[in-house]
């Protein structure tokens, strides 16, 4: 059985009180924490829709139908039928359980073979030995979701393919959204366009994934696209992809101009919270994830209202995360986020942060920036990467506070006041540092004498690091609070 990756109990603090409905794509990001929400909670001030498989921890199915690669039988453990049989029959409340051993195919859920909010339906390998190599045919996509609600996919190695999974709905209004999908645990890679992909989905959570090799198809680890709201992404780890490694592209020129709106219609730009803004991802928790070694950092493209925490981000071939917008409406632009506690890291001359085109009132704080160079296994600092890059022209309300900046030069931006600033980079003062990015997320641990221990000031909004060990207050900056591991403590 699947359990939610709770840190500790210290991220479940409910952000509350609803925002308020009028104003809040303009307002800045709320003071209030927000987690990861269990059964019957609130997530950024709404009562949760997620997955109750994610959310219950003693969710039970009330059928499993057991499969195997050449099974003929009724589908008890003891006598496996195939998947194209149990996906035929499955209903709500039900569960496929994919015994051991390796399977050629794809396989579709549509609305009429949806799960619920009460009753989902479940998919999930019975242990890390099912594999599955995704088929070229119709979607070739291993597990394509079209229009159906509250499934959950779990504990797969998925191969090939366009897609290992896709998720989308039926209308890029929200009434026509997908709702309550959850993609947890799975390895995925080498597909032609991305392992993990989305369109026109609401609560719906991606969490504990590896996804690599995404092709020139499309190119990126995880992509959530069409202006899906309340979205939970955490404790992913993304590399070796030929695009954006995570990408939110809301995509107003698709969700709002192929529906004739107009990009400043509230239709378009307006709030979730009234069932509007088609051009907009809003109320989404970023988490714990480990991004590195692709073509591009991370795109937010009307991002709103979100939070972006404890992520370790770069180095990248061309350039880190971008938070920006396709269009000239400035309530389009990725805005009012709260990024805090990140570690980003940049190994070339190009941006390792940026925000741009209306991507205004994000607060920025106590983040580690890097930019450095490599020469075989030595590090040093990259006097010329653009740590951050901010558009003065239309960009002119995000608040910077407590990041640390190793290296490196900034682009229309000048640090806060007492914000460390340092010009020399020394791999030591992380716990190992790799010096081609390709190492663990717990490599960069700080080490004991790092210069920035201690140099930040406590947030509420960030209590806890990406472990869920509880902050102290002076605070490291960046996604680590402590240098040592997690290890429990026996009093007598």
């Amino acid at each position: 059985m699947f359990h939610s990756a709770r840190n500790g109990g210290i991220l479940n603090m409910f952000f509350i009180g609803a925002l308020a409905a009028a104003g809040a794509s303009t307002a800045a990001p709320t003071a209030a924490p927000v987690s990861v929400p269990d059964r019957g909670g609130v997530f950024f001030g709404s009562p949760e829709r997620f997955n109750r498989y994610y959310t219950d921890s003693k969710y039970q199915p009330a059928r499993i139908l057991y499969v195997s690669p050449d099974g003929g039988g009724d589908g008890s453990a003891d006598a496996p039928m195939h998947p194209d049989q149990a996906f035929s029959q499955v209903r709500a409340g039900e569960e496929i359980r994919f015994l051991d051993g390796h399977y050629q195919g794809c396989w579709e859920l549509d609305g009429d073979s949806s799960g619920t909010y009460d009753h989902p339906v479940v998919i999930k390998a019975a242990s890390a030995h099912v594999r599955i190599d995704c088929c070229n045919s119709r979607r070739k996509t291993c597990f394509n979701l079209e229009g159906a609600d509250y499934v959950a996919i779990d504990g797969f190695t998925l191969n090939g393919g366009s897609y290992g999974v896709r998720a989308v709905g039926m209308a890029y209004a929200a009434s026509g959204h997908q709702k309550g999908i959850a993609v947890l645990n799975n390895r995925i890679g080498n597909q032609y366009k991305d392992p993990i992909f989305s369109g026109q989905s609401d609560w719906m959570v991606v969490e504990g994934n590896t996804a690599f090799g995404a092709g020139r198809g499309d190119g990126h680890g995880i992509y959530l696209s069409n202006g899906g709201d309340w979205l939970i992404v955490r404790n992913n780890e993304l590399y070796d992809n030929s695009s954006s490694d995570f990408q939110i592209n809301a995509d107003p020129i698709s969700t709002c101009a192929e529906d004739n709106i107009p990009y400043d219609d509230p239709r378009c730009d307006g709030s979730a919270l009234q069932g509007l803004g088609q051009g907009v991802t809003e109320f989404t928790l970023v988490e714990n994830n480990y991004f590195h070694n692709s073509n591009t950092g991370p795109n937010l493209t009307s991002v709103r209202n979100s939070v972006f925490r404890n992520n370790i981000i770069g180095p990248y071939d061309r350039h880190g995360t971008s938070f920006w917008q396709e269009t000239d409406n400035p309530r389009l632009g990725s805005s009012d986020n709260r990024i805090e506690h990140n570690l980003f890291i940049g190994a070339n001359r190009r941006h390792v942060l940026q925000s741009i085109n209306h991507s205004d009132r994000n607060h920025i704080r106590n983040n580690i920036f890097v930019g450095y160079s490599r020469s075989g296994d030595s590090v040093v600092a990259n006097p010329a990467s653009v740590l951050v890059e901010i558009d003065p022209d239309t960009v002119r309300q995000n608040v910077f506070s407590g990041n640390v900046y190793i290296g490196g030069v900034f682009s229309g931006f000048t640090p806060a006041e007492g914000e460390l600033r340092l010009q020399r980079f020394d791999p030591a003062w992380f716990s190992r540092f790799p010096a081609d990015g390709r190492g663990k997320a717990e490599d960069f641990r700080p080490g004991a004498g790092a210069p920035f221990v201690d140099k930040g000031r406590l947030l509420v909004t960030t209590p806890a690091d990406r472990e869920g060990r509880p902050r102290r207050n002076p605070v490291n900056p960046g996604p680590w609070e402590y240098s040592g591991k997690l290890q429990a403590t026996v009093r007598e």
